[in-house]
């Protein structure tokens, strides 16, 4: 029996790479259909069109739909993954380049970026929230959408879907690490205390044992430094936590250095991410081209379409196994409210998912983060259904890397005011 699997979003580049992901696990997890869909036709169909030739000399010939219209492509689909950008590249431009005349980390999904990012895209998932509830109440949609945590939240709590957030962060964490042990990655588990893109792994499984104590001791760490870029950059932060950092902690461990690397860099990803897909795009128009070309590494997402696909062969029953997802709370960590949506490690098999215990304690330090900054993503997503700024205000001021009233509200202003037509609730008519 296999799945029907919708994608909104799919004229992202990259979609190929989710096809990677199907055609690794084609012996265990079959594709009947593929159901594509996007609000931008041109790159729908470029980068579907490639998507098939990816499949088909793979030797996969799933049915294929590819439609602007969401409920014909989510009509009774098992899986639905969502890696929509509202706004598309230009507004993630904007979210980077005007933060920094107001002296603030510009960043598409942490700061006040990612928050105006998430503005955007929660009313976009809420329409596709709407059609799943109507067209697929039994799917499991899978939310990549930035900034994921939020979108998530938003859809957990205040929609009927079944869903659950994911980033591509943990695994690449769990490869760094497996690598470091020397061990193949599926016999490293990872317990973390965290926030999508705010938290830290607090707990490293091997056959049953906690291996961090030892992987953090003095001269463990000395040693990793020396080997790895990595570990060296965030070692100040390692050793204060007692624990792996996410790596957008530098954002708010290393403000003033990633503000002045920002100011000082003659582009912003966002436009090198423009450029790098205007490639992307040339190479999956050529109808001679069918395999997914080395340069989509360069557009990020390491490890994106093992994560994703891994998690669908699990909630399927064809691949029981543990996974770093965003759900609800549920009592894991004894500091937030159930409802809040944490990314932690959990157990997925078909249609559950089940949360690991928390079995070691985060430092004062990290706990009072991680607190923090979900007042402020709960904040986000009231001001997102709203459109009242004082909301947004009050959110701006739990977060570290915003809570400078005198630059945060003006800079606020003029980016709403900038994404005005993707803002109906606070420009209503």
């Amino acid at each position: 029996m296999g799945i029907k699997l919708a994608i909104a979003g799919a004229g992202s580049t990259y979609c190929p790479e989710l096809m990677q992901g199907l055609v690794r696990r084609r012996e265990i997890l079959t594709l009947d259909e593929l159901r594509l869909t996007d609000i931008d036709e041109t790159r729908l169909n470029i980068v579907g069109e490639f998507c098939e030739r990816v499949l088909n000399r793979n030797g996969l010939t799933p049915r294929v739909t590819r439609t602007i219209q969401t409920d014909r492509a989510l009509d009774g689909a098992d899986f639905i993954v969502t890696q929509i950008r509202a706004g598309k590249l230009e507004a993630r431009i904007r979210d980077e380049k005007i933060p920094l005349s107001y002296n603030m980390i510009g960043q598409e999904t942490t700061g006040i970026g990612g928050f105006v990012n998430a503005l955007r895209t929660i009313p976009q998932l809420e329409t596709i929230a709407d059609a799943a509830a109507r067209y697929a109440p039994q799917a499991w949609l899978i939310n990549f959408a930035n900034p994921s945590g939020i979108v998530t939240e938003f859809l957990l709590n205040h929609t009927p879907v079944k869903a659950v957030g994911l980033c591509n962060l943990p695994i690449g964490a769990q490869e760094r690490i497996a690598r470091l042990l020397g061990l193949p990655m599926e016999q490293v588990r990872l317990e973390t205390v965290s926030l999508n893109h705010c938290g830290a792994i607090t707990a490293v499984y091997v056959n049953g044992q906690n291996v961090l104590p030892q992987l953090l001791d003095e001269q463990v760490l000395l040693h990793a430094a020396k080997q790895d870029e990595w570990i060296a950059n965030y070692r100040p932060i390692i050793e204060l936590l007692r624990a792996v950092p996410n790596d957008y902690l530098q954002y708010y461990f290393y403000r003033a250095r990633k503000l002045g690397e920002q100011k000082q860099a003659p582009q912003t990803r966002g436009e090198a991410c423009r450029e790098i897909e205007a490639r992307l795009l040339s190479y999956y128009s050529d109808e001679r081209n069918d395999e997914v070309p080395s340069m989509l590494a360069e557009r990020g997402g390491h490890l994106y379409s093992e994560a994703a696909v891994a998690l669908i062969a699990s909630l399927s029953g064809a691949a029981p196994g543990h996974h770093v997802v965003d759900v609800q709370n549920c009592g894991t960590l004894d500091f937030l409210p159930d409802s809040s949506v944490i990314e932690t490690s959990c157990f997925v098999e078909k249609d559950h998912i089940s949360r690991n215990p928390i079995t070691v304690q985060p430092s004062e330090a990290l706990r009072m983060l991680v607190q923090s900054v979900k007042a402020y993503e709960t904040l986000a997503v009231r001001a997102a259904l709203t459109g009242d700024r004082a909301v947004a205000r009050q959110a701006l001021a739990c977060n570290p890397i915003t809570a400078d009233l005198d630059d945060a509200i003006p800079c606020l202003e003029e980016m709403l005011d900038q994404n005005r037509t993707l803002l109906p609730r606070f420009f209503p008519s």
